[in-house]
């Protein structure tokens, strides 16, 4: 394949191209982050192209050929971000983002193309296969899978592998500029990039606004550029260095960005432990030779181990550097809780909680009355699958009926926030209604997805958005049938459950038919019915409706049935047809919008009667003690202040 950018023997650069100017619009105008020193945001700046381009291409050309990095884009503005739960005196109470000129990273995104470009199809040495980060097509859960592979092969060859993670201190501030320049000569970056570089580098300035107003500024003499374009590559190509070097058979390293795993495969641990301490050895050795320098109290070490094998001895400890690291039963590593036999019990029995107590913090931007929109708790919504399915190619098919829990745990609670429900909604009903699928279905999804591109990767093809994108739609039928099937089988919220299943793929692809917390009320019957308010809330002695004395008040009751809500219902089945019944009162809400309308007026003036009339019955003087007025946190609170 032909460069698209080729460089003449002497060095000399080619003009910047067409394609790599639209690269750099592109670029600027997906970005939404903080403007730099300058105050011109990214998307201004790309709309100024269309009249500047040509002389900002000129721009660009000029500093290409002479080796000049203009000093004003040199210059970045420090924000320094509080950290939860670290002491705020402390130097790492906070996180430092520096921000950068908009004109200056757009010189950055062309030398980077180039500089990717030259490692890729140069003639030269290329990145090491162990580094995963900051590559094209390549994601920490390409190095989870290269991790256990490397344990499956071993455990299929009745070996262990023991495996250390190292921690770098200040990795990305503390890389000295001198191992980046040596590091761009061994990779044969042309000259004219090196010239550049090497102004990029010198005279760095990060100016941070002191207390009185006034920006004091300081030089910067390593580290790669934070808040930069460059800078991910640069560490990759100073970094190489420790994954070149030579090994003993055995052992092998791993790494995403600065997170660098050490592992070693032997017959038993004493074999295996062995083997990974020589090897942490000269891994070590060759990182402190950069410059930086490895955080033992924060290094981690594990034993993957086949079934039936034996662990390491009790209190087994590793050589590392010059301390010593205790062999954990679990060890964090990219994200994932890893533990030696892949059953990722400690990893869901960490992002379990973690899942639910984001979904309570966003859950409370989300009251039921009132509050964001629909598309807006989708929003968080997908924050919180995100989250819960992140790695899902790694342990998909390592999804036990506990770690399935845990999962929906998490989604039932954030999917409550989205239909406007009661808390005690069930999982089945509070995700039917939400449109949200099971997120053990949503995680064979990703991984069926992620095993096609990587299988076409690996037989040296490139996959094509349209046979990732068939990929895909098969999953998702297959999800759809499959979430149907689970629905069938649910014990709770089967009222509304069976009345979905039906139309499951319509209620989840609708268009502008938000769900409200007197219209969710209905559907899933837990509100102000009698029903309700004394099996499940335990607030009421018995079910009875106390408008027409029914044995139960129920929502079906009162959307079917009892006779104060006549002449409202008459309106409501004047559009809808005079089939309550709830599966077909779901069809006609999503046949018309008139129909959801009518559905949705109805329930909210009904609702909003019995509401108030359960209001009286609470505050009425001589109401039974188990119908009182409920006492919860905030109200006793306010309570106290009152005193």
């Amino acid at each position: 394949m032909a460069r698209q950018t080729p460089d003449t023997e002497e060095g000399v650069p080619s003009p910047v191209t067409e394609a790599e100017m639209e690269a750099v619009i592109t670029r600027l105008q997906s970005k939404k982050r903080a403007p730099g020193p300058d105050g011109v945001h990214g998307r201004v700046l790309a709309i100024a192209l269309g009249h500047l381009g040509d002389s900002l291409r000129e721009l660009f050309d000029r500093c290409l050929r002479s080796g000049q990095f203009p000093e004003a884009w040199k210059e970045g503005r420090l924000c320094l971000l509080p950290k939860a739960g670290r002491t705020p005196d402390s130097v790492s109470a906070v996180r430092p983002v520096v921000l950068l000129n908009e004109a200056g990273k757009a010189l950055e995104k062309i030398v980077a193309s180039r500089l990717v470009q030259h490692l890729e199809e140069g003639s030269g040495p290329g990145l090491s296969e162990s580094q995963f980060g900051f590559r094209a097509r390549r994601s920490t859960v390409d190095a989870l899978k290269r991790l256990r592979a490397v344990t499956g092969e071993a455990e299929h060859g009745r070996e262990v592998v023991v495996a250390v993670s190292l921690d770098i201190a200040n990795a990305f501030n503390s890389l000295p500029h001198a191992v980046i320049r040596e590091a761009l000569k061994y990779f044969g970056v042309p000259p004219y990039l090196r010239r550049l570089l090497e102004a990029y580098l010198s005279d760095r300035r990060v100016g941070l606004e002191n207390r009185s107003g006034s920006v004091e500024w300081w030089r910067v003499g390593c580290g790669v550029p934070q808040g930069s374009v460059l800078g991910p590559i640069l560490w990759d190509i100073g970094y190489d260095w420790v994954l070149r070097g030579r090994l003993l058979p055995g052992m092998g390293v791993i790494c995403y960005a600065d997170d660098t795993l050490v592992y070693s495969r032997g017959r038993n641990y004493k074999e295996a432990a062995r083997l990974a301490e020589v090897g942490l050895d000269l891994v070590i050795s060759r990182i402190e030779s950069l410059g930086l320098r490895v955080r033992i109290d924060k290094t981690e070490a594990l034993l993957f181990r086949g079934t039936g094998r034996k662990g390491p001895p009790p209190g087994a400890t590793l050589q590392v550097g010059e301390g010593r690291v205790r062999m954990s039963p679990q060890m964090k590593y990219l994200g994932l809780i890893l533990d030696g036999g892949w059953t990722f019990g400690p990893h869901f029995a960490m992002v379990g909680p973690k899942v639910v107590k984001a979904a309570s913090a966003l859950g409370r931007l989300l009251p039921n009355l009132g509050g964001p929109s629909a598309a807006c708790r989708q929003l968080y919504s997908g924050v919180c699958r995100s989250m819960a399915t992140y790695g899902a190619p790694v342990w998909a098919d390592r999804l036990t009926a506990k770690n399935k829990a845990a999962l929906r745990a998490a989604q039932r609670t954030i999917a409550v926030r989205v239909i406007r429900g009661y808390r005690t909604v069930s999982w089945a009903a509070a995700t039917a209604l939400a449109g949200d699928p099971p997120w053990e279905l949503v995680a064979e999804v990703l991984a069926e997805t992620y095993s096609y591109v990587s299988g076409r990767r690996a037989l040296g093809e490139n996959p094509t958005l349209d046979g990732i994108l068939r990929v895909r739609r098969i999953g998702q039928e297959g999800l759809m049938r499959r979430w149907g099937e689970d629905l069938a089988v649910q014990p709770y919220g089967t009222r509304v459950t069976a009345a979905i299943r039906p139309v499951l793929e319509r209620w989840m692809r609708r268009k502008r038919k938000p769900l409200t917390f007197r219209l969710t009320q209905i559907l899933t019957g837990h509100g102000c019915f009698g029903d309700y308010l004394c099996r499940t809330a335990q607030r009421e002695p018995t079910t009875e409706c106390h408008d027409c004395g029914a044995a139960v008040d129920s929502a079906q009751h009162t959307l079917e049935v009892c006779p104060r809500w006549a002449v409202l219902r008459q309106g409501l089945t004047s559009v809808i047809g005079g089939d309550l019944s709830l599966p077909s009162v779901i069809t006609a809400m999503l046949g018309d919008d008139e129909s959801w309308k009518a559905m949705v007026s109805f329930c909210e003036t009904v609702m909003s009667q019995k509401e108030a009339d359960e209001r009286m019955r609470e505050e009425a003087a001589d109401v039974a003690s188990i119908r009182g007025r409920r006492m919860g946190v905030r109200r006793r609170r306010y309570l106290m202040r009152l005193l």
